[in-house]
């Protein structure tokens, strides 16, 4: 448009000129000191019009001139940017590949050429997590200091997410939680830094903190669902094993959901019971949940508690575990550990019967000692022979 515009200007004059030309055909007069010049009109016309053209020419090559240097200093700049651009892509597409050595050369180039300009973040980066897989550390905490320096506070977040993965691969937990904390300052959200967290609080073994960030990742769409039941069930066992003492473990439980005080968390509940000598705690938890879930594992827990109650709650505990026998006559494991609590009340008979039953069922190792030891008690002691001698040939078959 502005081409058009002067063309239609141009054409505007040259009409004028013509017009002016042909209405008046005089002279024009140039005194010069003495000398008084006379020229045509038209002459004098076109001569200022070529002198003007020539000058503008002038003028053009010499300001052409003096700017050649600027130029191919322009143009050499302009050509090393191009090779620094080149070169960042080739180490993005070499750290994408796995060949991190590629990468890490390819990225101390953009950082060696000075016209590199913004790429040279880029290859902070990729320089500093190529130096990271490469085990470089000493290259690794060089770019990590010149992105310290270059880089403005809300950029840091690459460099603190390294320093916090470097850190807990060195186990230096302290290190790994200011860079994390630093980095939360900047994205508190960000997967990578919850993933991150979540990492540094299993190696702390801070239960509190695990379930917090396996709930934080899974909201975000960070974990599967059956990873974090797992961290989760991992997460409620320590805070379970963390209990000292009957408040704290009735705490941690209280956490718990259901479905995992029923699930994986039911035996080890019941064995931190035990462990702090909350035996009549743990016996009411075993029959809370054994009849719903069967764990085997809480079958010992149960004999070994039994033994530290009193009499009456002893052969309460036979009785409520007798009735568990009627919806499942055929539990070898659960006849057995009969078995041991009839013992353990010198239930010579019961305990001989139940220990039978098992074995019939199972002949287990531990079924055919316990028999063997009911048969010491009664006296029998060929019977308690023939016991043992089974268990040391099931022993050499093996």
């Amino acid at each position: 448009m502005q081409g058009l515009i002067w063309i239609i200007v141009l054409f505007g004059t040259a009409m004028v000129v013509a017009v002016a030309a042909h209405s008046y055909s005089g002279n024009v007069y140039i005194q010069v000191e003495q000398m008084l010049i006379r020229m045509n009109l038209h002459l004098f016309a076109v001569g200022l019009v070529l002198g003007v053209c020539a000058l503008y020419f002038l003028v053009k090559l010499l300001f052409g001139m003096l700017a050649t240097p600027g130029k191919i200093g322009r143009f050499g700049s302009t050509r090393k940017y191009r090779k620094a651009v080149e070169a960042l892509n080739h180490a993005g597409v070499a750290y994408f590949e796995g060949r991190y050595d590629k990468a890490a050369h390819e990225a101390a180039k953009v950082l060696a050429n000075k016209h590199a300009g913004d790429n040279r973040i880029l290859a902070l980066m990729i320089g500093a997590q190529a130096a990271h897989h490469n085990g470089n550390t000493a290259q690794m905490n060089r770019y990590l200091a010149q992105m310290a320096e270059n880089l403005p506070p809300k950029a840091q977040l690459p460099r603190y997410l390294l320093g916090a993965e470097n850190a807990l691969a060195s186990g230096k937990h302290q290190d790994a939680a200011a860079n994390l904390k630093a980095a939360e300052n900047i994205e508190r959200n960000l997967n990578a830094l919850l993933q991150l967290q979540l990492r540094l609080a299993e190696e702390q073994g801070d239960a509190a903190d695990i379930l917090d960030k396996t709930d934080r990742l899974q909201k975000a769409g960070g974990i599967s669902e059956a990873e974090a039941l797992r961290r989760r069930n991992t997460a409620f066992a320590r805070l379970i094993a963390q209990a000292g003492n009957a408040a704290e473990l009735k705490a941690a439980l209280k956490r718990i959901p259901n479905a995992q005080k029923a699930g994986a968390l039911c035996v080890p509940a019941a064995e931190q019971h035990e462990k702090l000598g909350l035996y009549a705690d743990a016996v009411a938890w075993i029959n809370s949940y054994y009849p719903h879930t069967h764990h085997q594992g809480l079958l010992p827990v149960l004999s070994r508690c039994v033994r530290y109650l009193g009499d009456a709650e002893q052969r309460k505990a036979i009785e409520t575990a007798e009735g568990w026998l009627k919806n499942r006559p055929e539990d070898a494991h659960l006849l057995m550990y009969l078995g041991e609590l009839a013992y353990n009340k010198q239930l010579w008979g019961k305990a001989q019967s139940y220990f039978e039953a098992s074995i019939a069922l199972e002949p287990s190792v531990q079924a055919r000692l316990a028999l063997a030891k009911v048969f010491d008690e009664i006296n029998t002691p060929a019977l308690a022979d023939e016991q043992r001698r089974l268990v040391l040939g099931n022993i050499a078959a093996e």
